[in-house]
């Protein structure tokens, strides 16, 4: 019984990671479809992405942290509602298209991506946490690939589903949010918290620099984590666009190029990351080095393709970095010396960093559009050689780190 009991906390966990995953590609996905059929710029939809975005980063270290007291399934469940209203916002602007001003939907975009930055922002670091807590610590690499993988699924069902519908996007939107209410209750009623480790009496007292030393210890696999999420941010908010104007196509048909796209990006960075398992093992370093090389190269592709053939090429490359970077930034973050649970306040640093690198990418993008300083496509570029810079000196600085390799004593 104990065993199907983690199991079934353990894929609830990852529905959830796949959950958010598939959402939010689906909303990036339709930005040009949203905006042609209510009116609200391209540049007002990612300006909201990115106020979302910023209070995202620090709500979530909040959630996570709480989460190591309050229990997972409990802030999970909540989290879960909080995206429901959030889509829900999205929804009420095709119910009622023909009613609201401009103004007025303006004000429910902005407002849906306040109460996604509020509460949904819960839902990918306790999810992770959770992950953690219910995985030996043998191989963190291997668990948090699983998750990353569980992502790329996520990314892959929402261009299906895009895909499938063709036309009348609004429909899938209504879907979506009917889902995320549905998986919120089936966690609350369906699952119980796991037990998490409790601090001894000595660890009860927490000193005023430990946020500042498990900071200190994650530093650099931080920044990379920001950088690397500003690239997604980017990515995902003017792909559609460029993709529209380089092609010369409707916003529709934009919309239904990138999904096709992201499934294909998907699809190739599973099969990646399981190759990567085989090849790599635990080797950080090499996984390192050859996803940000990918970056780099897959963005100059795409910053300079004129046709549809180049821009897969471009995505190409792009997909190998997307696959094999993120899990090794979560396991070096998550991995701490500290002798009391801190997983939640691990994950919540890099929840402060996906959630700034989101609302720096799509602020860069959005005062591009406006003030036409450079190309989109410029910045996608220059961010990619940021984060290579970044490998580069984690790779240096780290030389000896080894992920742990030793089965945690409290599950044998």
């Amino acid at each position: 019984m104990k065993i199907s009991s983690t199991n079934q906390q353990l894929w609830i966990a990852y529905l959830n990671t796949l959950t958010f995953s598939c959402i939010q590609i689906l909303l990036y996905t339709t930005i040009p479809y949203i905006s042609e059929q209510t009116t609200v710029t391209t540049a007002s939809i990612i300006g909201s992405i990115s106020v979302g975005s910023f209070i995202f980063a620090f709500m979530g270290p909040f959630w996570a942290s709480k989460s190591d007291t309050w229990g997972r399934k409990r802030v999970l469940s909540f989290g879960m509602i909080g995206m429901g209203l959030s889509f829900l916002c999205l929804s009420s602007l095709f119910v009622f298209n023909d009613v609201f001003s401009i103004q007025i939907k303006i004000a429910i975009v902005y407002l849906s991506r306040i109460i996604y930055g509020l509460l949904a922002s819960a839902v990918v670091p306790v999810s992770q946490a959770w992950q953690l807590d219910l995985i030996d610590t043998k191989d963190k690499l291997k668990v948090l690939t699983r998750n990353s993988m569980c992502l790329n699924v996520g990314r892959v069902l929402g261009p299906v589903l895009v895909l499938v519908k063709k036309v009348d996007f609004e429909h899938i939107i209504y879907f979506g949010t009917g889902w995320i209410f549905f998986l919120a209750i089936s966690c609350l009623l369906t699952s119980k918290n796991p037990q998490l480790k409790q601090a001894t009496p000595t660890e009860t007292s927490t000193p005023k620099f430990q946020w500042k030393e498990l900071i200190k210890e994650s530093v650099l696999p931080i920044v990379l984590a920001l950088i690397f999420t500003s690239f997604i941010g980017i990515l995902h908010s003017t792909l559609g666009h460029h993709l529209k104007e380089t092609l010369s196509i409707k916003g529709d048909e934009a919309s239904v190029l990138m999904a096709k796209i992201v499934l294909a990006s998907s699809l190739f960075a599973l099969i990646v990351q399981q190759t990567s398992q085989w090849v790599f093992k635990r080797n950080w370093k090499n996984r390192l080095i050859v996803g940000s090389s990918s970056l780099v190269g897959g963005s100059f592709i795409l910053s300079m393709a004129a046709t549809l053939t180049s821009i897969w090429i471009g995505i190409a490359f792009i997909s190998i970095g997307l696959a094999l970077i993120p899990p090794v930034y979560m396991a070096l973050i998550s991995h701490s010396s500290s002798t009391e649970n801190v997983t939640g306040k691990k994950i919540g640093f890099a929840s402060i960093a996906h959630s700034l690198g989101y609302a720096v990418g799509a602020g860069l993008i959005a005062i591009s559009m406006k003030m036409n300083l450079v190309s989109n496509m410029t910045v996608i570029s220059f961010v990619s050689m940021v984060t290579f810079t970044i490998v580069a000196m984690l790779i240096v600085r780290n030389a000896e780190f080894v992920l742990p390799a030793k089965k945690d004593p409290q599950y044998s």
